[in-house]
C-alpha cells in the first residue's frame, strides 16, 4: 500500500489523480496538517507527498520510503543567493527522500546532481489530466494572478508594485477577476480597491478565464496547457542574464511578455488575438514545462507502484 500526504488543498489538487490511479495500491490519503495519532503507526508503508513542508513532516514521523514530487512546474533559482534552497529541486535537506518525481528534464537533471545515488523519474505533471475547460459564458474575462514576495532574488519578488496602476485601465476595457499564490494576504484588498473580483479557487479561473496574466507561477504553465493565451509579466528588476531554467527564461514565451506597466493592455489585446506564431511559441515552451504534455497520470502512478514494489523486496 501506498499513502499520500498533502497539508494543503493545492496540493491535494496535485496529487489525488495520482491516488485514484493507484488502484489496489491505495493506501490512506491523509490531507491536513498531520497528527501524529493519525500517522504513528507501527508499519509506516511507502508515502507520497509534493512538498518539501510535507516531506519534512512525514520524515520526523517515522517514514523511511519517500516520494518527492514536485507540486509545480519545477523552478528552481540557481542564480540566486541561495541556489540550493530545501524547496525547490536540487534543494539540500532532502536526504529521507528515496524517489523524485518531476515534471521535466530541468528539475530532474537538478535532483540527480544533487543526489546522484537517489532514483529520479521524469513524469510530467498529473494535475494537467484533470483541468478544467472554459465554461460557456460572455467574455472576454481576463484574469491576473500575482506571486509572493520571496526576497531570495530579483525574480522571486512579486511585479505587483510596478503594474498595480495599470490594472485600472485593463478593468475598464475588461472583466477583470484577480487570483494569486495563496501565501499573498493582501491580494483581496488590492483587488477590491481596484474593481476586481478575488477568486481564490484556480479551478473557478479555468471556468471563467478567457486569458491569464501572471509574473511567476506554474498555475500560469497550467493555464497554458489547456490550449488559451497567458500574457508573462516582467519586472523592472529582473534581470535577463539570470539563467534560471523554465520562467527564468528558457520557456518564458508561453505567453506574451509585457516588460513595461505601459504595455499591458496591448499585451492583452495580442494575447487575445492568439496568432499562430504566439500559439507556436507557447507549445514549444509547454514542450520544455511537461514531459509528457498528457498521460502523466497512468504514468506517475505506474512509477509509483514500481517503486513501491522495490521497497518492499528491500525490506523483505
Amino acid at each position: 500500500m501506498i499513502d499520500v500526504y498533502a497539508s494543503h488543498p493545492w496540493y491535494v489538487d496535485h496529487l489525488r489523480p495520482v491516488y485514484e490511479a493507484l488502484g489496489d495500491y491505495r493506501g490512506e490519503l491523509i490531507q491536513g496538517f498531520a497528527k501524529r495519532h493519525r500517522l504513528d503507526v507501527s508499519t509506516k508503508p511507502p508515502i507520497l507527498v509534493c512538498s518539501w513542508g510535507d516531506m519534512a513532516t512525514v520524515r520526523r514521523l517515522g517514514y523511511q520510503h519517500i516520494a518527492l514530487a514536485q507540486h509545480g512546474a519545477g523552478q528552481s533559482y540557481p542564480a540566486s543567493k541561495r541556489p540550493n534552497y530545501p524547496s525547490y529541486p536540487g534543494g539540500t535537506g532532502n536526504e529521507g527522500v528515496s524517489l523524485f518525481l518531476t515534471p521535466n528534464r530541468d528539475s530532474a537533471d537538478r535532483w540527480k546532481q544533487a543526489y546522484p545515488c537517489t532514483r529520479v523519474e521524469i513524469v510530467g505533471c498529473p494535475k494537467l489530466d484533470t483541468l478544467s475547460k472554459r465554461l460557456p459564458g460572455p467574455g472576454p474575462v481576463v484574469a491576473v494572478s500575482f506571486h509572493w514576495n520571496f526576497g531570495m532574488c530579483p525574480e522571486t519578488l512579486s511585479v505587483l508594485p510596478e503594474y498595480q496602476a495599470a490594472l485600472i485601465p485593463l478593468v475598464k476595457q475588461y472583466q477583470v477577476i484577480g487570483h494569486g499564490h495563496p501565501r499573498r494576504r493582501d491580494l483581496p484588498n488590492v483587488y477590491r480597491r481596484t474593481g476586481i473580483e478575488h477568486v481564490t479557487s484556480f479551478d473557478e479561473i479555468l471556468k471563467r478565464a478567457d486569458v491569464y496574466v501572471f509574473d511567476n507561477s506554474s498555475s500560469g504553465f497550467e493555464f497554458a496547457a489547456t490550449g488559451r493565451p497567458v500574457v508573462v509579466l516582467n519586472g523592472r528588476s529582473f534581470r535577463r542574464d539570470a539563467h534560471h531554467g523554465l520562467r527564468f527564461w528558457d520557456a518564458a514565451g508561453v505567453g506574451v511578455n509585457v516588460d513595461r506597466p505601459g504595455d499591458l493592455l496591448d499585451g492583452v489585446a495580442r494575447a487575445l488575438a492568439d496568432a499562430p506564431a504566439d500559439v507556436a511559441e507557447r507549445e514549444r515552451a509547454l514542450d520544455i514545462v511537461y514531459q509528457p504534455r498528457s498521460g502523466a497520470t497512468r504514468l506517475f502512478a505506474d512509477v509509483i507502484i514500481d517503486w513501491s514494489i522495490d521497497v518492499q523486496r528491500s525490506a523483505a
